[in-house]
């Protein structure tokens, strides 16, 4: 089957044209024409990883904080800062392993583990006590389908859900 581009939509907000383009940034989220979100997922890696760098010398390089101390600073920093509109996301499993090496990538440097002690990611997550980021997204995705099925019929989203 032959797909033949669909001409682009003219678009007037007060007798000026809108510009119609494949994806932009709403609210630090990126949105494209085509549902995807891997432009999304590598922007949030690249703000969590900024995040992350900010607390490098105050807080991952100081040794008089606990794990736990550091850890829950992680989740409360870095992890709301990846996962921000992940309720909305379809993930596949390239993205899940991409947020995930990014994950336990810093969650080793946090527990200053290094790839030459040769400990397995399992056990990366049961020194910081902590879970893989798939879990995050799930727990993210089912607390928002709770909240959709509690608003009226009359919502958009849960019309749309």
């Amino acid at each position: 089957m032959l797909y033949v581009d669909k001409p682009k939509p003219d678009i007037f907000v007060d007798d000026t044209a809108l510009n119609v383009v494949d994806k932009f940034c709403y609210l630090r989220s990126v949105l494209s024409q085509n549902a995807e979100i891997n432009d999304d997922i590598t922007r949030r890696i690249g703000a969590a990883s900024a995040a992350f760098r900010r607390l490098e010398t105050r807080l991952w390089k100081e040794r008089g904080v606990r794990l736990s101390t550091k850890v829950a600073v992680y989740k409360a920093v870095v992890i709301t800062t990846l996962l921000y509109g992940c309720e909305s996301w379809i993930t596949y499993q390239r993205h899940i392993c991409n947020l995930d090496q990014f994950h336990m990538r810093c969650l080793r440097r946090i527990a200053r583990i290094t790839w030459q002690d040769k400990i397995p990611n399992t056990e990366v997550l049961q020194r910081c006590e902590i879970s893989g980021i798939e879990e995050f997204i799930i727990k993210a995705q089912l607390r928002w389908v709770g909240h959709v099925r509690r608003m009226s019929d009359s919502r958009i989203p849960k019309a749309t859900f």
